[in-house]
């Protein structure tokens, strides 16, 4: 039998549960009901109306007990924290029994499902479909308001979440969403605060004094004032009444925000060491100078330095007492096993970021080093090669993590733009004879040779490319970092590199801007010349973590999540940002010549330099048609910009 669908409609009163819902149901699939007919009047029960349907339309008797069947185990699942079935059962309501009275439930269970599943933005979407079917005082109202806020959080949008959990100016708040009001109000930025006011959802002592707090550290005293009287008015208490007072008194000292990164160096290990952990201190010192000062609610960042001894025992002490510091993130330790010490002994989100680890302990989230194997120059590299339209390369690289990684990195970026690796070839580190790996290479007849090899090793393969006669076959060389180092370069004949590709973190034409702010900012403090790059190392890991607070990191967590999602940060050895567990940089793609690197445009190549054919050794003469050899590459004569490669 077909039931009206008019009543599909019909709003429940206020109050009404699920358990009176399912009731109705119960009673309603159970068949025809006798009628007895009695001598005495019959007083008719008032009519009891039944949450709507999520959409009008008919409906069958059958179809009512089938759902009353379904939403008591979406809401027994959801009261035993099974959201996964809560989900899975109102689903099932939602998409068989949408026009039976009382289905429109299943999207209030469903939200609370999505909360549990961690899908905030389901979560957001389910509870305001379910707020448009309810009527004016209805008791899930305040739930619902919480549940909303709850799932903006989660989304990162603070401010509106504050204004979801305040209700209109005529309406009572509740303690649970002053609670979260109370933890989340100091988190918004002092315009954030300004347009809560003006919608008047803000009109309560937590969001009044917090906002003349803001007027007050921003310089606006007068008006800081003013608002911190109408907070008292609204009857602040607790904090926002002492914030209030100390507006109103002129010292707000004990609100402002402290903020502390430590350094884990070898202040007492062997004068070698001590002498680079000085350096570093000296980049760090640099970084608060610029980043670390006091701005708005912040107070300057205090800098907490323990000892390591210079060994691994020393770090594991150092890092035991920073952990009472209440520090967001550590700088250090320098070396690779205590870097992997202080790794094993975290026991929450946290970041630390070691200078000059040459390896990053894998498996630990948090976990940087600014001297490890950067995957940027590969990467650039494959790019490059395939906007040039070479299609095929092998890789030559030594049997070293960092060799190994490099190779890695570049044959998955260059088959992911849709390159083709004809082979990796390896070879022992130590080596200093390469005819069997060139031999290979020559027999593949690639595109582009890739060379990610560390400075000492460029020295001894370089010429060795020429002598086994790979660049006249016109295999174009494409080298990491290495290749680019001056020390290295002014030692190797141009023969052997001039053409060659390469990647850098620093453009061709010389500084960044920011290293160039760097070296201004040291020996300006100093008042003496940069000698050596080690203090860049410091001032650049110390700028990232406050760069990250600077962006409003006030936890340790909230540190680490900021660093793996925030752009490009400018720093002294280059543009960085941490990539898949890996801080990573930029890098310019250059092409080497004449021991210089010069700006290299996108789909531009090394030229061949060609010379005429030689005679034929038995008849002295040139063949007849033979075309003239290719004796090396020269760079393209272009004056272009240096722009990183695009990520």
């Amino acid at each position: 039998m077909l039931t009206s669908p008019s009543k599909a409609r019909t709003l429940q009163a206020p109050g009404l549960s699920i358990i009176a819902l399912l009731a109705i149901f119960g009673c309603a699939a159970s068949g025809a009901p006798t009628v007895v007919v009695e001598a005495v009047p019959v007083v008719e029960p008032e009519p009891v109306s039944v949450e709507p349907a999520i959409e009008e339309g008919p409906y069958t008797r059958g179809q009512e007990a089938e759902m009353a069947l379904l939403l008591p185990q979406a809401q027994s699942a959801l009261d035993e924290q099974d959201f996964e079935l809560a989900e899975a059962r109102a689903l099932e309501v939602e998409a068989q029994y949408s026009t039976v009275p009382g289905s429109v439930y299943a999207l209030w269970i469903r939200a609370r499902a999505a909360e549990g599943l961690g899908k905030p933005d389901e979560s957001l979407e389910l509870v305001r479909r379910f707020r448009t079917y309810l009527m004016e005082g209805d008791e899930r109202l305040a739930e619902m308001t919480l549940l909303e806020g709850d799932a903006l959080q989660a989304l990162g949008r603070t401010a509106e979440a504050v204004a979801a959990w305040l209700p209109a100016s005529d309406e009572p708040v509740s303690e649970e969403s002053l609670s979260r009001v109370e933890g989340q109000v100091g988190k918004l930025t002092e315009s954030e605060l300004g347009e809560l006011i003006q919608s008047e959802e803000g009109l309560v002592a937590l969001v009044l004094a917090e906002y003349a707090f803001r007027q007050y550290a921003s310089g606006a005293a007068r008006a800081a004032r003013r608002t911190a009287a109408r907070a008292l008015d609204y009857g602040a208490t607790g904090r926002a009444e002492r914030l209030a007072l100390g507006v109103l008194a002129g010292d707000v000292s004990e609100f402002f925000v402290v903020t502390r990164i430590g350094a884990i160096l070898p202040t007492s290990g062997s004068p070698s060491l001590r002498q680079f952990a000085d350096g570093i201190q000296e980049g760090i010192r640099i970084a608060l100078e610029i980043f670390g000062q006091a701005q708005g609610i912040r107070a300057e960042t205090e800098l907490v330095v323990q000892d390591s001894g210079g060994d691994d025992i020393g770090a594991r002490i150092a890092f035991t007492a920073m952990e009472t510091s209440d520090v967001l993130g550590v700088i250090g330790p320098l070396q690779e096993g205590a870097l992997l010490e202080v790794a094993g002994r975290m026991q929450g989100p946290l970041v630390v970021i070691s200078p000059t680890s040459p390896v990053v302990p894998e498996g630990f989230r948090g976990v940087y080093s600014l001297s490890s194997a950067d995957p940027g120059a590969a990467r650039a590299l494959a790019r490059y090669a395939i906007s040039s339209d070479l299609y095929t390369a092998v890789v030559v690289y030594p049997e070293s993590t960092d060799g190994a990684y490099e190779a890695r990195v570049f044959s998955e970026a260059f088959q992911s733009y849709g390159g083709l690796i004809l082979g990796e070839i390896s070879y022992p580190t130590g080596a200093t004879f390469f005819e069997e790996q060139l031999r290979q290479v020559e027999a593949l007849l690639p595109d582009v040779l890739v060379l990610p090899l560390p400075a000492r090793d460029v020295e001894l393969i370089a010429p060795q490319v020429a002598f086994f006669g790979l660049d006249s076959l016109e295999i174009r060389i494409l080298g990491t970092n290495g290749w680019s180092d001056a020390a290295t370069l002014s030692r190797v004949d141009t023969r052997y590199t001039n053409g060659v590709v390469t990647a850098s973190p620093q453009p061709a034409e010389g500084e960044s801007d920011g290293y160039r702010r760097f070296v201004e900012a040291y020996e300006s403090f100093y008042q003496r010349t940069l000698l050596d790059q080690v203090p860049a190392l410091g001032y650049d890991a110390a700028a990232l973590l406050l760069e990250g607070i600077r962006r409003g990191a006030s936890t340790p967590e909230e540190l680490l999540e900021i660093l793996e999602t925030m752009p490009a940060f400018s720093g002294a050895t280059g543009r960085l940002f941490v990539d898949d567990g890996r801080v990573v940089r930029d890098h310019f793609v250059g092409c080497l010549q004449d021991r210089q690197v010069l700006n290299l445009a996108d789909g531009a190549r090394a030229e061949p330099i060609l010379m005429p054919p030689l005679p034929d050794p038995e008849t002295d003469s040139i063949p007849e048609g033979a075309l003239d050899r290719v004796v090396g590459f020269r760079c393209p004569i272009m004056l272009v910009p240096s722009v990183p490669a695009s990520r």
